[in-house]
């Protein structure tokens, strides 16, 4: 792959890395806000901002990564000093989104009425009224700043959210910087 067919892959990645902190810095100020704590708002921008993490993962670490994939995956990871314990790497997170209507599927004609989508202040909060039967749509502990769901198999996944966040930014950030001083394109912005 050459360096303009490279050009494209940052643009994508440095797209996701603005996208994933707009969306993060909304999600900050709606959990920080006493009336929009509580909303669905928290849980769109939250949601957005995994898509965007989601998208950049893909690129860094596709699905059975052969041939072609395998070798963009290699060059990315390279030109973004990406480590095998990157935040952005692990599934989790990722399928939780992607896979959303799957979760959903899990709880049609099973006991699952009671399903936790709450914003708790702290873990204490999350213990009390969490219980093995409770299913976990969407949790946030505030305090923490852990996201709270549930995999395919109906187990419980955290998801410490800054070093998410902090990577992502990172990845975004050098890849705006690779395009301005690497690629070979000249770009006019209005």
């Amino acid at each position: 792959m050459n360096d303009y067919e490279l050009t494209w892959y940052m643009q994508e990645l440095s797209m996701h890395g603005l996208g994933a902190k707009i969306d993060f810095n909304n999600f900050v100020q709606a959990i920080n806000n006493d009336e929009m704590r509580q909303t669905r708002i928290v849980w769109f921008n939250l949601t957005s901002f995994l898509s965007h993490a989601a998208m950049i993962s893909k690129y860094l670490s596709p699905i059975n990564p052969k041939g072609f994939k395998k070798d963009r995956m290699h060059l990315l990871r390279e030109k973004l000093c990406i480590e095998n314990d990157s935040d952005v790497l692990p599934r989790d997170a990722r399928d939780n989104v992607e896979h959303f209507d799957e979760r959903i599927d899990n709880w049609i004609g099973t006991d699952s009425n009671t399903i936790l989508e709450i914003v708790f202040p702290d873990r204490a909060s999350y213990d009390f009224m969490s219980s093995g039967k409770k299913r976990i749509k969407r949790v946030l502990l505030l305090e923490e700043l852990i996201f709270i769901s549930e995999k395919k198999d109906g187990e419980k996944f955290e998801l410490e959210l800054m070093p998410l966040f902090d990577e992502v930014k990172r990845i975004g950030d050098d890849a705006v910087e690779w395009i301005e001083n690497s690629s070979p394109y000249h770009f006019i912005y209005p």
